[in-house]
């Protein structure tokens, strides 16, 4: 009966322990890294998928990125931008370094933040005493959605732009490299 008992458990951890590995190894929102061309300035994010939910809108229509409210912009853990030289945006410059990302998404309009805490997961917003810059960015409306979350780096002769693309929004903030 003891034998019985053991085995059962250890196939409950040998069980447990196959999840575990499995959901480390292949996550639902996969971790993504991307750079700027030719620089050492990246951001790492999780890209969480639409699935057929409502992305962008009101907290009582069951948006899962609710109008107003602090996200993480992506999933699991927080969005961090790591750069070895000075960024500027408008009248801001970001020293080097490493700087989480969080938004307040709007319908036409986001709040941008680079913040100085890393080490959050990123369920909870960071302390906006810690935040280095703050940035409103217009909305603009995409005509094919975007499955999966998207973060990517374009240019043009103007600026940089960190591009932030989801469902049938985007958002471009802009930047130059000192």
């Amino acid at each position: 009966m003891k034998k019985k008992i053991l085995y059962s458990l250890l196939a409950v951890i040998i069980f447990i322990s196959l999840f575990a590995v499995y959901t480390v190894t292949n996550p639902v929102s996969p971790l993504e890294t991307v750079s700027l061309k030719n620089t050492n300035i990246s951001i790492t994010y999780s890209r969480p998928y639409k699935n057929d939910r409502l992305i962008f809108g009101e907290e009582t229509d069951g948006a899962l990125v609710p109008h107003g409210v602090y996200w993480r912009t992506g999933a699991n853990k927080h969005t961090f931008i790591e750069t070895d030289k000075t960024l500027i945006f408008g009248t801001d410059s970001l020293s080097a370094g490493t700087y989480s990302i969080y938004t307040i998404p709007n319908s036409k309009s986001w709040d941008i933040f680079l913040n100085s805490e890393i080490y959050y997961f990123g369920i909870n917003q960071p302390p906006s005493d810690s935040d280095i810059a703050r940035f409103k960015v217009l909305t603009s409306q995409l005509f094919n959605p975007v499955e999966q979350f998207t973060i990517d780096f374009s240019g043009d002769s103007i600026s940089n732009y960190i591009d932030f693309s989801w469902d049938k929004t985007k958002v471009s903030l802009p930047f130059k490299v000192k």
